[in-house]
């Protein structure tokens, strides 16, 4: 399942290590496995997905790596509808979409953009860094279409913050390795939405039109 990914994937958490930024996307039609690949199941092992298998890997790296300190933040994002929520609002589950604060794009005065609103959490080990992955995983919009019974109906980029530093150097280097799980691309025409799943359907095709430029 996993063979094609293995050498970019490798390669991207190796760069974000040695304090390079990184983005995966998972682009595909609804239903074709985009979230499996890159989550995973939740039943074997064998069926980890990208996400995971790339906190393994970091952590057993920092693991090996006695000369460095490091430190490991997460943040899960979900764009739905053009709107941005943290999947890690510790109010995200009890509430509801709309009565949520929103996401913002920032641009300070140096011209960075920054994401106002969106929480960042530490993980001191992969077991951690799991556990916010499946808080997040489990507030994900998520409904049924014709094609696909359980369809992710957003946009969501998991990221890992990575903040290495050299013992006795006062130098820090750090990265980000973004996961970006995207909305299915589909025909309206063929998957026949209507209401909210239509709605849902245009700002996703939109998006992906956008993203293909």
């Amino acid at each position: 399942m996993y063979a094609k990914e293995e050498k970019p994937v490798s390669d991207c958490h190796h760069s974000v290590i040695s304090g390079y930024n990184g983005t995966i996307f998972a682009y595909g039609q609804t239903g074709s496995g985009k979230t499996f690949t890159v989550t995973g199941g939740p039943e074997r092992f064998a069926d980890r997905g990208i996400i995971p298998r790339c906190l393994s890997y970091i952590f057993q790296e920092f693991g090996k790596q006695t000369d460095q300190s490091h430190t490991v933040h997460v943040s899960y994002l979900e764009i739905y509808n053009e709107n941005g929520y943290d999947l890690l609002d510790p109010k995200h589950e009890a509430s509801r979409l709309e009565d949520l604060p929103k996401v913002l794009l920032m641009e300070d005065e140096d011209q960075n953009m920054h994401l106002k609103n969106l929480s960042i959490h530490p993980a001191q080990n992969e077991e951690e860094a799991l556990n916010l992955l499946f808080l997040g995983d489990t507030n994900r919009m998520i409904a049924e279409t014709p094609m696909n019974q359980a369809s992710t109906r957003s946009h969501c980029i998991f990221t890992i913050h990575v903040t290495s530093k050299e013992i006795g150097s006062a130098s820090i280097r750090k990265a980000k390795l973004h996961l970006v799980d995207l909305a299915g691309s589909e025909r309206v025409s063929k998957s026949n939405p209507n209401g909210l799943l239509l709605t849902e359907a245009k700002y996703i095709n939109l998006s992906l039109h956008y993203l293909e430029q």
